[in-house]
């Protein structure tokens, strides 16, 4: 799995996005997989970007294999328009996407299954700023987050059964943290809430994707690193009310058990 850097406004400017949207609004939607799956949203600047990652009919029976997507779209949050199309040539998917919070240009991660590297330009809207290597090569689904101050991303490596933690804070030099299912940062960013990811389609599908079916609860520590020390078992703890097969996860405040608060 490969995390791509890419710059939102090289060619779509905040001031020029009026006049944009209807030149980009129906570019490079039809003849091509149009099946998002990461989605971010930019709330100050009115912005929603999304990746395409597996077209949806291809996993179920008869099927001549698995098709992947390697495009992400960035739209107008006001009329839901489509504003830039980016394809990352031989992405194998473009899993996830974040914003990065406090960015200047608004620029995002996204996560991809191969190296996509497979054409070269000179100028491109995106670069390859991390290869996490072997391990998370050709995994089913990976999900990412980004602290608050933008400084740390993490990433399921779903079918490797592993987390990977990078300082991103220099983009020009990531380090990982980790040492080589959906995560979540609690509020106050010292811990991360991990499901494991699963998809079974049985006989209708031909992906098939077991998980143990266990949440993690992971503390991070003040340099970003991560302690794996807690964790549920669903199977177990809930076996009489016949237990439990999580695949993502919400965190609330519940400070105020009669207004709870969902981030």
């Amino acid at each position: 799995m490969e995390l791509f850097f890419m710059h939102t406004w090289q060619r779509v400017g905040i001031e020029g996005i009026g006049q944009q949207v209807g030149l980009y609004d129906t570019l490079n939607i039809l003849g091509e997989p149009f099946s998002p799956h990461g989605l971010s949203i930019d709330f100050e600047r009115s912005l929603i970007v999304t990746s395409d990652f597996v077209v949806p009919v291809t996993v179920l029976k008869p099927s001549a294999g698995i098709q992947r997507a390697n495009t992400r779209r960035l739209w107008h949050l006001g009329n839901r328009k489509i504003i830039n199309t980016l394809t990352i040539p031989d992405g194998g998917g473009i899993q996830d996407v974040k914003f990065i919070p406090g960015h200047p240009e608004s620029a995002a991660i996204a996560t991809a299954v191969h190296l996509g590297q497979g054409r070269k330009r000179k100028a491109r809207p995106y670069r390859l700023i991390y290869d996490l290597g072997a391990k998370a090569r050709d995994t089913t689904v990976i999900y990412s987050d980004i602290t608050k101050d933008g400084k740390y991303a993490y990433f399921t490596l779903t079918t490797a059964n592993h987390i990977a933690a990078l300082d991103i804070s220099d983009s020009n030099n990531v380090k990982r943290l980790d040492n080589p299912d959906e995560d979540q940062p609690t509020l106050d960013q010292k811990h991360l809430v991990v499901t494991d990811y699963f998809v079974e389609t049985g006989d209708l599908g031909i992906l098939i994707t077991s998980g143990d079916h266990k949440a993690l609860y992971v503390d991070i520590a003040d340099n970003g690193a991560l302690d794996f020390d807690r964790s549920i078992d669903f199977p177990r703890e809930f076996y009489n009310r016949g237990g439990a097969q999580p695949h993502s996860s919400v965190v609330f405040n519940l400070t105020d058990p009669a207004n709870p608060i969902c981030y």
